[in-house]
């Protein structure tokens, strides 16, 4: 389980496509995708009176990806490790390699609050936020983040990179 991947997946609860566009209305919904990707325990750990503050830690990671600098980011990512008192540790993986932990020791929303821009603290550092991105398919609005090669990546999933390119195709019609 990767934790930026938890973080992309609580930011995009919002889905301008869904009906309704905000899918995190009770706990469930979140609870459902931590299960998806392989972070059940997590998933039990959530109750009901972690839905406001998820709301509101999903508001806050959504800022981090739309920040145009590593500057800008980086009081956004700081503020939120900051009031989380997340303190990185050391650990080893499966592997024995070395790697930064943001708050295992910790259950539910309060793990959540500290690894998840943790983990976005963790990538910035190391890529940028040029690797973060905004669903160039209007009018989804879903974030990712870009780990192709080129740096390339515009779209946040197949389907919305489908749909700007049947929108673009038939947009040559027209004008042809």
């Amino acid at each position: 389980m990767d934790d930026l991947e938890l973080a992309v997946k609580l930011v995009n609860t919002v889905y301008a496509l869904a009906d309704p566009p905000d899918r995190l209305t009770d706990v469930a919904f979140y609870r459902d995708e931590l299960v998806r990707l392989d972070a059940a325990a997590l998933a039990v750990q959530l109750t009901p009176s972690d839905l406001q503050p998820l709301r509101v830690l999903r508001e806050r990671l959504r800022g981090v990806f739309h920040a145009r600098t590593d500057a800008e980011a980086a009081p956004l990512v700081n503020s939120l490790v900051r009031e989380a008192n997340a303190v990185p540790q050391l650990l080893p993986d499966a592997r024995g390699v070395l790697t930064l932990d943001w708050g295992s020791d910790r259950y539910g929303y309060s793990a959540l609050a500290a690894r998840l821009p943790g983990a976005l603290m963790t990538f910035v550092t190391e890529k940028g936020v040029g690797r973060l991105g905004i669903c160039a398919a209007a009018p989804c609005e879903c974030v990712f983040v870009d780990r192709t090669r080129p740096g390339n990546r515009r779209f946040c999933c197949e389907a919305c990179n489908d749909r700007a390119a049947a929108a673009a195709y038939r947009g040559r019609r027209r004008a042809g």
